[in-house]
């Protein structure tokens, strides 16, 4: 049985996917996978792979969190001030 890290590191470089859908597919909370995310990046830099994001983005205004530094979910737009954002999604990719 692998580990959490290496089984979303392998659905990453498989198909793009977010949060929700990682949490489901393994059965973990969706704020866990968040955390888990901040380590894969750093660790898959190491091997030649690239973790790339398409940002959250507000549903009401079309704002993209293109700066963001967190990986956990805003809460809501800094624009509009909405609470209706899509989620970010994730994929790892070979450089």
């Amino acid at each position: 049985m692998s580990t959490i890290r290496r089984q979303i590191i392998d659905l990453l470089s498989e198909q793009e996917m977010n949060a929700r859908d990682l949490s489901q597919s393994l059965s973990i909370m969706e704020k866990e996978v968040y955390f888990h995310l901040e380590h894969i990046d750093r660790t898959i830099s190491r091997q030649k792979k690239k973790l790339l994001v398409v940002p959250f983005e507000c549903l009401s205004c079309g704002f993209k969190f293109d700066e963001r530094k967190k990986w956990s979910k805003p809460g809501r737009c800094p624009v509009c001030k909405k609470g209706h954002i899509q989620q970010a999604a994730y994929r790892i990719i070979s450089v």
